[in-house]
């Protein structure tokens, strides 16, 4: 009795481990080894430690258990403001063989916990259109910085003009989880030399809503305005702007740009008439005034913008204007004779050595000329000057008709009036 027990305890084992291998074999992958930062994850094992901010590398390897086309692998990290995913383009594989998928996942941020250490899944998902999908779930412990600075925003104006302050609105916050005492933030152009340093304070841990009022009422965030001046004799262009926060115990920097434009940039570039009036095949000219009320020689670049049946032609195509002077520059245009009637716009482009490029805009008005002013070879405002010469000449010649016409009447009036006594 008990030898027959013993065989049928044997023969269920058999039964569930051919079962188990059977569902084993449906899948389409086998031997699914994961691999985070270097360390082999086990969904049975303790956690793998993870420092917020890291980027960690993610091996996935697997077997493959039948052909199958269109696979996907995708590793995942989901449950914070912004889901953390990765995905490997569709592939083939071959049955028997052996596949490896690498991947670089950014770990949440200090932002993101609310805890010293926070828990996390990384999930590993292999797919395939018309088969059941592989997936496993690896936990992460996630450890918070002790201290650790953060730079939510810097606001302020992109263009500067030599010369004038510019603000910069900086919000700091510290998402570390302990106390950060004497904070400073520090604001500088290293290329024009300039910086500036505002105290912070202390800032308190984001770890809870009692923290505040027990522990002296300080905040997690603060908000102060750095201002810089700009010297007026800065070279115009781009430059870095590099927003420093730190205190004893930690750092961290952010940069940005700032166009700072020399002095008179945007008002030393002026049309003189914006406007003029010409006939098919006339030519007309216009000015563009180049101001430069710098203490140093600036350089400009004039190039003319295409327009359908005008040709463009300006004197001269670099100009150099001296310190606290300005120039004139010619810019002939002619309408040929494929210009069509109507308002056409001619647009120069004036670029200064500082790359920083103005637009000067004119309209011409171009009018066909009468054919019977043609006929005569006079151009449209040359038949209104003859014709008002044509008109005074016979008023003349009606006022001398009249003026002679009223002197001889008199006489002729006493003529009829005289009395014959023979």
């Amino acid at each position: 009795m008990k030898n027959k027990a013993i065989f049928v305890s044997f023969v269920a084992l058999f039964a569930i481990v051919l079962a188990l291998n059977t569902v084993l074999a449906s899948d389409m992958v086998s031997n699914v080894v994961v691999k985070i930062d270097g360390i082999v994850a086990n969904e049975h094992t303790p956690a793998i430690a993870g420092e917020v901010s890291n980027t960690v590398p993610v091996e996935v390897e697997f077997t493959a258990e039948k052909d199958v086309t269109d696979v996907k692998v995708e590793v995942s990290i989901s449950g914070y403001k912004n889901d953390i995913s990765a995905y490997t383009p569709r592939f083939h594989i071959v049955n028997g063989s052996k596949y490896v998928k690498r991947f670089s996942l950014e770990l949440p941020s200090s932002i993101d916990l609310d805890k010293l250490t926070e828990g996390t899944t990384l999930s590993v998902e292999i797919s395939a259109k018309g088969e059941d999908s592989v997936d496993r779930d690896y936990a992460i412990e996630m450890q918070k910085d002790l201290y650790s600075l953060n730079i939510l925003s810097v606001d302020s104006a992109n263009k500067v003009t030599a010369g004038n302050t510019v603000a910069f609105d900086v919000v700091l916050e510290n998402n570390g989880n302990d106390r950060l005492d004497n904070t400073y933030v520090k604001v500088s152009i290293p290329e024009l030399g300039l910086e500036r340093k505002v105290y912070f304070g202390d800032l308190a841990p984001k770890v809870d809503s009692n923290y505040e009022d027990s522990y002296d009422n300080i905040r997690d965030t603060n908000n102060k305005v750095l201002y810089l001046t700009v010297p007026r004799t800065a070279t115009p262009g781009n430059y870095n702007v590099v927003v420093e926060a730190y205190n004893y115990d930690t750092s961290t920097t952010v940069k940005t740009r700032l166009a700072v434009e020399g002095v008179g940039t945007q008002s030393g570039i002026v049309p003189s008439i914006t406007s003029r009036t010409v006939s098919v095949g006339e030519e007309t000219t216009f000015n563009v005034v180049l101001i430069n009320p710098n203490d140093r020689m600036a350089v400009y670049y004039l190039v003319a913008e295409q327009s359908q049946g005008l040709t463009v032609e300006i004197t001269e195509p670099v100009v150099t204007v001296g310190a606290d002077s300005s120039k004139s520059v010619q810019v002939k245009v002619k309408a040929t004779n494929s210009a069509s009637e109507g308002t056409h716009l001619v647009t120069v482009n004036v670029n200064s050595e500082a790359g920083l490029e103005r637009k000067v805009s004119f309209t011409l008005n171009v009018e066909k000329p009468a054919s019977s002013s043609s006929a005569i070879g006079f151009t449209g405002s040359n038949a209104v000057l003859v014709l008002t010469i044509i008109l005074v000449i016979v008023f003349v010649v009606l006022l001398v008709i009249l003026i002679v016409l009223l002197t001889k009447r008199p006489t002729e009036t006493e003529e009829f009036g005289e009395t014959s006594y023979y």
